[in-house]
């Protein structure tokens, strides 16, 4: 078991090393409205502005995305991931919009901070790489002060991505299932598109799941929230009728789910 999580951890440093999280863009500009056109609901789903004045974790920051928004609200930020090369753009976007905070490589798994440091933490695409996704919520809900509030995104099972994208026309019709035994590895083959195939864990997870990990986790006041479906989510949509498209427009079937939770 330890053998695996090591290859998987190392396997997640290699493909973020040679291939950054988030939107390809050369300046951090570009980064900044590549997610916002990517992604709209993340804004409210981490609601950056409600931590004006806060103490805020991001767990797996990546790029540093969302500190920079953190800390354009007004947030004290602090990042920690696992990927020296990521800790290394996070600090230099940080420091191009003029802004402080402290970003350090580090293990979600094992988290370098004292308990109740933090009055939020959030973690956005992230814990559904890390081997042992108990141990990191666990971790987080260390961190957290009392009353503090935790923000976890992980890819959602329940979606059209999953089930027609993966399952269906990649794991059945394609025959990857076949070959790769397990719809975990049907997502690392295809989710994370790696330049040198590093093939990192990706799993997803349903709303029922996702909420019973954070509550053994001890969090309180759970909501889990599906992202609104996207129609360039689903490669089919472009073959459907516009009423077709429409209905699935209104479905709580995207490819993320937002679970909010207080220690």
């Amino acid at each position: 078991m330890r053998s695996s999580t090591v290859d998987y951890k190392q396997r997640a440093v290699e493909q973020w090393t040679a291939d950054p999280c988030g939107p390809a863009a050369a300046d951090l500009a570009g980064l900044l409205r590549g997610r916002r056109a990517y992604a709209p609901f993340m804004a409210g789903a981490l609601d950056y502005e409600g931590a004006r004045g806060l103490n805020v974790l991001d767990v797996g920051c990546g790029q540093g995305i969302d500190l920079c928004e953190y800390a354009l609200a007004g947030a004290t930020v602090t990042g920690i991931d696992l990927t020296p090369r990521h800790v290394e753009l996070a600090r230099k976007h940080l420091a191009q919009l003029g802004l402080e905070g402290t970003v350090v490589e580090g293990d979600a798994e094992g988290l370098p901070f004292p308990d109740d440091t933090f009055d939020r933490v959030s973690s956005n695409g992230v814990l559904h790489h890390t081997p042992d996704f108990p141990r990191a919520l666990a971790e987080i809900h260390r961190v957290l002060r009392g009353g503090g509030r935790a923000t976890i995104i992980v890819y959602n099972r329940d979606s059209g991505h999953y089930w027609l994208n993966q399952f269906l026309i990649s794991g059945v019709l394609q025959g990857q299932l076949l070959r790769e035994r397990t719809m975990e590895n049907v997502l690392s083959r295809n989710v994370e598109i790696s330049s040198i195939g590093a093939r990192p864990l990706v799993r997803a997870y349903s709303r029922k799941k996702l909420r019973h990990l954070l509550a053994t986790a001890g969090f309180r006041d759970l909501t889990v929230t599906p992202s609104p479906f996207q129609l360039a989510e689903v490669c089919l949509t472009r073959y459907m009728p516009r009423r077709i498209r429409a209905r699935l427009s209104s479905l709580p079937v995207g490819w993320y789910l937002t679970a909010r939770g207080r220690k």
